[in-house]
């Protein structure tokens, strides 16, 4: 039987369940929200979406700009020609095809996602390997279709040295990226590289070579295919930054071990150095045909620490073009030392290094020296051979109180009352004293001057 009070029950059972319900129908929605806000990931893209095919621009060039952090400067190798960097390249370009896709600044993009990229090659690397990991996000979305892509390299690329002032050379190498298919690659600063002050900064605790980083020089210009086209290789923008107070990061080694996050470990972390810009204009980038694209370059300036082979090699060998001298002043034979360079090993080239012509030339005041001393030596035997040495022997009275006859003795061996008539050896060695000595500075200033201005 149905009355009012089991009416009035049931309602207020579903009005409850209701409200439960709703209630957790909210909560659900809410933390899904926060959810997405904080952790969504751009998985599915519009099925009008063509990842193969460039977004659609007005005009040729689609501009894409770059930034770059070196991470680590490596191993600079003459025999192989080549040195070693991780580089860590940022790109940024718009795709209006992904725009709206989200209500954040950013979003990221899954990894198995495909979505177009410029066509942006490296162009004289021996070996490439990318160090991001798998799980890494390297590519972002903003809400206006704005792409950023960033990815770490590894890269062993090629360096064309001149070793005509070795070990007193500077070199530069270089790393190119060409952008084919209309891309237009610029220096810049993409959204997302935001310790970014210039286009390229560097990591100025990470420098381990035998050479200094000098500066970098980030430049960006349009060339062509084809071998004769007026205007190739046109730089329309260059940025040359001066890296002179990178070597106190490297000295404070425990500067970002011990002061973390702090701005003076960030400044070395970041390192952007004292820069300048200059902007050209350039008739080939907006008149060329297909046959042009554009590349960006980035120069190190490398200068090489004198430090050790200035211990190993200099420092020894004068020593021993020193040690030679001692014949002129003593009567005793040396022996030649065979000196070599003591570097490690180089590529053999066809032209004289400055370093080889340290050694010959110390070699060749070590061997003159000795040959003057054989040759005085032996003049000196020359001289003397058959020569009696008369002297005057003591007055000792006689036993009837005459004087003593003085009768010459011959005598072998040292005399030190004898007075001896200087020879024309010894005069060889007194000469050679200041000779040789002289000719050596002589060559030093020279030697120094020549290669440390150079």
């Amino acid at each position: 039987m149905w009355t009012p009070g089991k009416h009035v029950f049931v309602l207020l059972l579903t009005l409850v369940s209701t409200l439960r319900c709703r209630a957790d129908t909210i909560s659900e929605f809410a933390e899904d929200h926060d959810d997405d806000h904080n952790h969504e990931i751009l998985r599915v893209l519009p099925d009008t979406y063509n990842w193969t095919h460039r977004p659609r621009i007005k005009g040729r060039w689609l501009d894409v700009t770059c930034a770059a952090h070196l991470l680590s400067f490596g191993a600079v190798s003459e025999q192989t020609m080549d040195f070693e960097v991780s580089l860590q390249v940022a790109q940024e370009w718009r795709d209006h095809r992904l725009a709206n896709l989200t209500q954040n600044t950013w979003l990221p993009v899954d990894s198995g996602v495909q979505v177009w990229k410029p066509h942006v090659d490296f162009a004289n690397t021996k070996s490439l390997d990318i160090a991001t990991a798998e799980e890494e996000t390297t590519m972002w979305v903003s809400r206006e279709g704005v792409v950023n892509l960033i990815v770490r390299y590894d890269i062993k690329a090629s360096c064309q040295m001149s070793l005509h002032a070795f070990p007193m050379d500077q070199q530069t190498c270089h790393i190119r990226l060409d952008g084919f298919d209309d891309t237009r690659l610029v220096w810049g600063l993409p959204s997302l590289m935001t310790m970014n002050t210039v286009p390229v900064i560097s990591d100025a605790t990470a420098f381990h070579s035998q050479f200094k980083l000098a500066g970098i020089t980030a430049k960006s210009y349009v060339t062509s295919f084809l071998p004769s086209v007026p205007g190739k290789g046109c730089t329309f923008s260059e940025q040359t930054c001066d890296y002179a107070d990178s070597d106190a990061c490297q000295t404070n080694t425990k500067l970002c071990a011990d002061d973390a996050g702090s701005e003076e470990c960030d400044n070395c972390l970041y390192y952007t150095g004292i820069c300048g810009n200059v902007t050209k204009p350039c008739d080939l980038l907006g008149k060329g045909d297909k046959s042009t694209y554009t590349s960006l370059e980035i120069q190190f300036h490398l200068s090489r620490r004198f430090a050790y082979h200035l211990m190993q090699m200099y420092v020894p060998s004068t020593f021993i073009v020193i040690m030679s001298w001692l014949s002129f002043w003593i009567e005793i034979v040396l022996t030649m030392t065979t000196q070599s360079s003591r570097s490690h090993a180089m590529q053999e080239v066809s032209y004289v290094r400055a370093i080889d012509i340290w050694i010959v030339a110390c070699q060749l005041f070590v061997f003159t020296a000795l040959v003057e001393y054989a040759v005085t030596y032996r003049w000196w035997l020359t001289e003397n051979k058959g020569r009696r040495i008369i002297i005057d022997m003591e007055d000792k009275p006689t036993e009837n109180g005459a004087s003593p006859e003085h009768q010459p003795i011959e005598i072998s061996g040292k005399c030190d009352s004898c007075n001896f008539v200087p020879t024309a050896a010894q005069n060889i060695d007194r000469v050679c004293r200041m000779v040789f000595p002289s000719l050596f500075v002589i060559f030093n200033i020279t030697y120094w001057t020549v290669y440390l201005s150079a």
